[in-house]
């Protein structure tokens, strides 16, 4: 591979990569000098601000419906390809209401679209959906994936976030109100400094909070932490709104982009003084009457925990003496030094001594479970424990939010090698050089940052100049992201990574032309989303009708970037799980709240860690209506992934996710055949379809194709659905617990229509 250009001068380079390890005491520190970027390098597409282009002319205008198709017809045309014929109705209703509400079309719905005769039939059907409340979920989960938002933290303990849930339902409320982008954006990265007082925007900026944070560390550095805090920000923020892998530049020049170490930590610097925090929004009254019934609780539960306590008492007596019994003489003539005359060397060998020596609560329970009547009594006493706290209501409310904690940040210096003990130059903040080089001189100055009495202002001015009508990347990564999700590839396939490693557009000006059309439509998103979905190209079919011109096209453009037809897709894991839901008439559609912890296989709870062992590791929501919920609601633990979704292909929450792969193996068919979700899901379905379609055989099946696949047999289908249901009814006639052999082959034919290929992917 032949060695990248150099972007910024040598002796910038030296300065970080040669500096001292530390700054000496009373030396001022030195500042980086600004960058230089080679001409090659200021060109590269992305770098420049979009320029609203030109309608291309077409030959075919007959085809045109919106300024979409022009640019995608035009790209066609150049080649000599062909476009695909339109989907059926039935087609677009389902992949319709799948993009835009991550459902399935009820039957009712597929009958009044078919049987509208009116000119303007589909748009209305876009206009009701994007009004829909399930817009905002559905759109919400893929913000979320971005945000790689949990309920908890990670690492070792993974503990709950308890107001995370907060922030989820701020996303999909603004989403589902049409929210302009650069609101949108501005609020989540610095809530507090725009809107001070204001709860929501507070709410708002959790988008910092969302990914994986260490708080029970052992020995972690609390320098360390911190930038590991910074770390994740940092690249998430160039990640998720400029589509750069500025992650790349933490410890060294990015090896190909224009992205110097001494940007990233000027990135890094706008969030200098932001702490993670959980700010108390609850009222006076709600945190007494917490106070009130958590003390009550612990009034019950104290006569069991002081039994409790007495059972373990002389175990743990013989665990601490065996520990102390091992010690060496070194050891124990430390521990005998009183505290206070211990040296600083002694008190952190004290320290780790003692973690050595304190006696875990595994140990205890090990040690009682060798004495039968002690151990009984002790579980009996643990069960009634937990049912008692598993009343305690939850705490008072709080924003989950990364808010600045004084009004002077600290200062920022470049790590070297990405060790922030070893000092390099002092940076300020500010957007990355190679962006501010396309741009405005006025585009970002120093004295746009505007401290407040407790804030840096320094968010709030990154957010101003992200917003910017003309910054290059913003807009741009925006509606690429929407063109993705409606098409299953973006015209940057690179969603993430608009950089010289990252795909070339596939259309250039289109994604110019979109981004021009977000801003001049005051960013926002739902018009996008119409223009998108109403334009001839989206409403293709997935194939070419024509056999030899479908090849050839394949063999010419493999991964249809010029959008010759649409893509197949298959439904992601929540989507997948949601639409299992619907079809057995058994979704609740509530929303907003805590998630919904649903019951999960014995193997994968036995994998949850916890520090304490008087807890329950997994507090099953006790209303069976709740676990009848959309899977955006569900609790996402980071370290326990529910089956289902792991199968396919959900993100693990641990990284921004710009796009989810589809992997096709084994473990699918196993959770859709055998899994008891799935199968529970038959059996709601085979009632429905009883409910609905009475005893005939035809009926039934007829009524099963309408809710699973929103159409209705063919022939050949009929036939042999009727075959399959009277060879199992008489297979099962007679059977052990088998009541009705008719009932359960109907059950066996729902499991065989939730596992068509024709359900699991939109076409």
């Amino acid at each position: 591979m032949p060695r990248p250009p150099l972007s910024w001068t040598l002796a910038t380079a030296l300065l970080v990569f040669l500096a001292p390890s530390v700054s000496l005491a009373g030396d001022p520190p030195t500042a980086a000098p600004p960058e230089q970027f080679s001409v090659e390098r200021k060109a590269h597409w992305a770098y420049q601000p979009p320029k609203r282009p030109a309608l291309p002319e077409v030959k075919e205008s007959a085809w045109v419906r919106n300024p979409i198709d022009r640019f995608i017809l035009a790209g066609l045309e150049s080649v000599e390809f062909r476009h695909a014929a339109e989907a059926d109705r039935t087609v677009l209703i389902r992949r319709l209401t799948f993009d835009l509400t991550g459902l399935p079309p009820t039957p009712g719905e597929v009958a009044a679209f078919l049987n509208d005769p009116r000119p303007d039939a589909y748009e209305r059907q876009v206009d009701r959906l994007l009004n829909s409340p399930r817009y905002g979920e559905r759109w919400a989960q893929h913000w979320l994936d971005l945000a790689h938002y949990a309920d908890t933290n990670g690492f070792e303990l993974d503990a709950e976030r308890p107001d995370a849930w907060r922030y989820r339902d701020w996303v999909v409320k603004a989403l589902n109100d049409d929210m302009p982008y650069d609101h949108f954006l501005t609020l989540q990265l610095a809530g507090d400094e725009v809107a001070p007082g204001d709860v929501s925007a507070l709410i708002a900026t959790g988008f910092g909070r969302c990914g994986p944070r260490e708080v029970v560390g052992g020995n972690v550095d609390p320098i360390d932490r911190r930038q590991s805090e910074l770390t994740e920000i940092t690249g998430t923020v160039g990640s998720v709104f400029l589509g750069l892998t500025m992650g790349c530049a933490r410890c060294h020049d990015h090896k190909f982009d224009a992205l110097p170490t001494t940007d990233y930590y000027r990135l890094q610097s706008f969030f200098a003084a932001a702490e993670m925090s959980d700010v108390p929004t609850a009222s006076e009254a709600e945190r007494k009457a917490f106070e009130t019934a958590k003390a009550a609780i612990d009034a019950r539960a104290a006569p069991f925990r002081q039994r409790m306590g007495t059972i373990e008492a002389p175990y743990r007596k013989v665990l601490l003496e065996q520990k102390h019994a091992s010690l060496t003489p070194a050891e124990r003539a430390v521990m005998a030094i009183p505290e206070k005359q211990r040296t600083a060397a002694q008190k952190r060998f004290a320290s780790g001594l003692g973690t050595t020596l304190a006696v875990k609560w595994e140990e205890v329970a090990e040690a009682v479970a060798r004495n039968p009547a002690d151990n009984a009594e002790r579980e009996s006493l643990k069960r009634r424990i937990e049912d008692i706290v598993k009343t305690l209501p939850r705490p008072p409310s709080h924003a989950c939010a990364l808010v600045d904690d004084r009004a002077k940040a600290p200062e920022t210096f470049v790590a070297r090698r990405g060790d922030p003990k070893k000092r390099g130059p002092l940076v300020e903040p500010r957007p990355p050089g190679i962006l501010l080089a396309a741009m405005p001189a006025d585009a970002f100055r120093p004295e746009s940052i505007k401290p407040g009495k407790t804030t840096t202002g320094r968010r709030a001015a990154l957010a101003s100049w992200l917003t910017r009508p003309d910054n290059p990347l913003t807009a741009r990564v925006l509606v690429n992201r929407l063109w993705q999700h409606h098409f299953g590839r973006g015209i940057v396939a690179s969603s993430s990574n608009f950089g010289v490693r990252g795909e070339a557009p596939s259309h250039p000006e289109l994604l110019d032309w979109l981004a021009t059309e977000l801003v001049s439509g005051d960013w926002r998103i739902k018009p996008i989303h119409r223009l998108i979905v109403t334009s001839s190209a989206y409403r293709q079919a997935s194939s070419q009708s024509a056999p030899e011109l479908a090849r050839k096209q394949a063999d010419d453009d493999p991964e249809n970037s010029l959008f010759s037809h649409m893509n197949r897709r298959r439904l992601e894991a929540e989507s997948l799980r949601d639409a299992l839901l619907a079809v057995s008439g058994a979704l609740n559609d509530k929303a907003g709240g805590p998630g919904v912890l649903v019951a999960i296989e014995k193997e994968v709870e036995d994998l949850i860690f916890t520090e304490a062992e008087v807890v329950d590791l997994w507090p099953e929501t006790p209303d069976p209506t709740e676990h009848l919920r959309r899977s955006l609601y569900l609790f996402r633990k980071r370290n326990v992934r529910y089956p289902m979704f792991d199968a396919f292909d959900a993100p693990d929450t641990q990284s921004a996710c710009p796009q989810r792969i589809a992997s096709t193996h084994a473990l699918q068919a196993l959770v859709m055949l055998n899994g008891d979700f799935a199968v529970g899901r038959a059996q709601a379905l085979a009632a429905r379809v009883c409910r609905e379609a009475g005893p005939s055989r035809d009926e039934r099946i007829e009524r099963a194709y309408s809710i699973v696949l929103a159409r209705s047999p063919r022939p050949n289908e009929i036939a042999l659905a009727r075959d399959f249901l009277a060879a199992q009814a008489r297979r099962l006639q007679g059977a052990p617990g088998v009541e009705s052999a008719e009932t359960a082959a109907l059950v066996d034919f729902a499991l065989a229509m939730l596992n068509r290929n024709e359900f699991l992917y939109v076409p």
